[in-house]
């Protein structure tokens, strides 16, 4: 019985020592947020890939922040992102579906408004992913236009991981809330195809034109422009 009264004696001196400490430095509080906007998506390493024609998608989330000190912070995200490409010489677009853990350091440079930077890496799992659209079929000498809305989910790995880089600007809102803009751009490492489809992306045949266009090592790569709010749980 004197252990847990002593145990539970530790837990709230400590709980008052935090408390004091962030409310001598209300700046370094915790903090949570809400985040929204889009992103401009393509895949590298596919010939069959438009890389300049970016397929827009939506990304919303949470955010959550450590303040070590007054002027850098460690971070982390969960986020729906939808990625994927636009196909060269179709009206053809490739959709993941992703929820992702980002996670990295964040500088901030003065005070309000805060310009910072920060950069890091994530970790992304594939929910689903589908190709849509009209492609060319070669029948003979003949050119038939086919439509396609087919799950490609089987045939792409289901795990991704990259880095990750940003900037933005912060600024008060009241004494609990900040608002934000900010621009990340993101690169993944790992190959999205598993190779184990016959076909690549169930298009790699004859029919599929031009299905001399090579696979080398497909890989996400976006930009990202979102906004959002970031409540501090000390008032400033």
């Amino acid at each position: 019985m004197d252990s847990i009264r002593l145990s539970l004696l530790l837990c709230l001196m400590m709980s008052f020592s935090i408390s004091s400490l962030w409310a001598q430095n209300p700046s370094q509080s915790p903090t949570f947020g809400i985040k929204g906007g889009f992103l401009l998506s393509t895949i590298s390493g596919d010939e069959a890939i438009d890389q300049y024609a970016k397929k827009i998608g939506p990304q919303i989330g949470f955010t959550a922040a450590y303040y070590p000190h007054a002027n850098w912070s460690a971070r982390a995200e969960l986020n729906y992102e939808l990625k994927g490409g636009k196909f060269d010489m179709h009206d053809m677009k490739m959709s993941l579906h992703y929820v992702t853990l980002p996670l990295y350091a964040k500088f901030t440079f003065n005070e309000d408004p805060k310009i910072y930077f920060y950069a890091g890496g994530y970790g992304s799992f594939l929910i689903s992913a589908n190709t849509k659209g009209e492609y060319e079929k070669i029948i003979e000498e003949d050119y038939l236009v086919q439509s396609i809305n087919e799950d490609i989910t089987p045939n792409l790995n289901r795990f991704d991981a990259g880095i990750l880089a940003g900037v933005g600007v912060q600024g008060r809102f009241n004494r609990h809330l900040d608002i934000f803009i900010d621009l990340r751009y993101t690169k993944g490492f790992f190959n999205i195809d598993n190779n184990s489809a016959e076909v690549r992306y169930n298009f790699n045949y004859e029919e599929f034109f031009p299905y001399e266009q090579e696979l080398d090592n497909p890989t996400n790569k976006a930009f990202m422009l979102t906004t959002g709010f970031i409540y501090f749980l000390i008032p400033r």
